[in-house]
């Protein structure tokens, strides 16, 4: 069977007119708040493509038209659905909110959410499972028809792919990723997997929002005004994104010698004579990044051939993947962060870096565990060199979808307003993400510099 909006004869719960009428879900339940799609959000009721993405300005109602249609789906057959987002977290104040008090109907309802499993369990059988890929079990343990993604460009491009391993629970006529986002950089992966077709994509405008536009009068409402008014307030790329809908770049873009074109290379078999190394920025709470780096001895191309790159890894953990890695190559040397040769006498524990040799890296490498070049503005010097293409090829090449994070990030940071020779490291109240590029620049430095005196290479702290 497949759902649509304005097919007939009509569905329980659904008019001729595309909106969507409350179906009772048992004894004295109250309808569904009515709900017509327009525009975009109109043709996403209709859409059956396996990956398709609602993006467009702030406030045109693109989270509601994704859950619109998983409500739909579910309470016409029995399904199994998704809710998910980068942080599970994320979900509680904002999708849950929206399916909650705008697309389930009133309380009380025959719709009941079980905390233990956290899901939506319908009368008719369908779940719908909420879930943050910061604990992505939860999502892999099972199949499903229909996964909304919101805020999709907080996502990495593996946790796409791996949603959609999870498309095949075959309740449906077709299975579909579907997702939301506020436009970003124009090399972000998922505006890439767009412009190559993989993904289709839906703009949706401030005029499908019924809320700020009435269809009937063909004029903004009070609210649209005003909230038209505020977006008309921003400035710069903010506007471009959250106003327009475009897909643009940072002002001040701290590397625009970047382009995917001169930077990204496609896979090939790194000859074994090749110089290797690897360069780590540490993470817990935040992502800690490895980099492996090969350089053509002819050339002197630095090529970035691997990435690892997450959070909630300790030590150990850490250098075991480096290790794992790495078990068919020979590495020079591990470089690392600065911060990783530091003592930890309160704690009663080795340095990061000592963990990492006790593991086995020291014995992996035969040039030695080192710490890395920590001048900011030296580092980014250099990193910009590489990236450099005015005057003959870039020294620096990233293996195409070997380093997803590297690709995201290098185009992405900005210069700090206050100190324009470095990055700026905060927006409002969030950290940049600069993981992949600080690993890269202890990367590069260490194949531009001196190497450091033998004695350094075996303090630890």
């Amino acid at each position: 069977m497949r759902l649509s909006v304005a097919t007939p004869p009509p569905v329980p719960g659904k008019a001729r007119d595309g909106s969507l009428r409350g179906k009772r879900l048992g004894p004295a339940v109250p309808v569904r708040p009515v709900y017509q799609p327009f525009g975009a959000a109109r043709e996403l009721m209709r859409n059956h493509d396996r990956e398709v993405l609602l993006s467009g300005p702030s406030g045109t109602g693109k989270s509601m038209a994704c859950l619109q249609k998983l409500d739909l789906a579910a309470s016409q057959m029995t399904i199994r659905a998704a809710i998910v987002r980068k942080l599970r977290t994320a979900l509680t104040q904002a999708a849950l909110v929206t399916f909650n008090d705008k697309v389930l109907p009133p309380q009380p309802n025959a719709i009941w959410f079980h905390h233990e499993d956290q899901e939506f369990r319908y009368p008719n059988g369908s779940r719908v499972v909420v879930a943050g890929l910061d604990d992505p079990r939860k999502v892999l343990s099972t199949d499903f028809d229909l996964i909304y993604v919101q805020e999709a460009t907080e996502l990495e491009e593996q946790d796409w792919q791996i949603l959609l391993t999870r498309l095949r629970n075959n309740a449906l006529s077709y299975q579909q990723l579907l997702a939301d986002c506020n436009p970003s950089f124009p090399n972000h992966w998922l505006k890439v997997r767009v412009d190559d077709g993989a993904t289709t994509m839906l703009e949706s405008r401030h005029e499908d929002n019924p809320q700020l536009y009435d269809h009937a009068t063909s004029a903004w409402t009070d609210f649209g005004t005003q909230y038209l008014r505020t977006l008309d307030s921003l400035t710069g790329y903010l506007h471009k994104r959250l106003r327009l809908g475009l897909w643009v770049a940072a002002e001040g873009m701290f590397f625009p010698e970047w382009d995917p074109d001169q930077h990204l290379v496609s896979r090939f078999e790194i000859p074994a004579d090749w110089p290797r190394w690897v360069a780590v920025d540490y993470g817990f709470a935040v992502p800690f990044c490895a980099l492996w780096l090969a350089r053509d001895p002819e050339t002197r191309t630095v090529y970035v051939y691997g990435e690892a790159y997450t959070p909630g890894l300790r030590d150990e953990q850490q250098a075991d993947l480096i290790k794992q890695r790495s078990a068919d190559e020979h590495i020079l040397q591990v470089v690392c962060d600065p911060s990783m040769f530091n003592a930890r006498s309160e704690q009663k524990r080795p340095s990061i870096a000592q963990v990492y040799a006790d593991r086995g890296l020291a014995r992996m490498v035969s040039l030695g565990i080192y710490p890395g070049q920590n001048n900011r503005k030296q580092g980014w010097a250099i990193v910009r060199r590489a990236l450099a293409h005015d005057d003959g090829p870039a020294r620096l090449k990233i293996v195409r979808g070997a380093c997803p994070n590297l690709e995201r990030e290098l185009p992405a940071l900005v210069r700090d307003p206050l100190d324009p020779e470095d990055t700026q490291q905060t927006r409002g109240t969030k950290e940049v993400s600069d993981h992949a590029c600080d690993a890269l620049r202890y990367g590069l430095c260490t194949e531009a510099l001196p190497p450091p005196a033998q004695a350094t290479r075996a303090v630890f702290g």
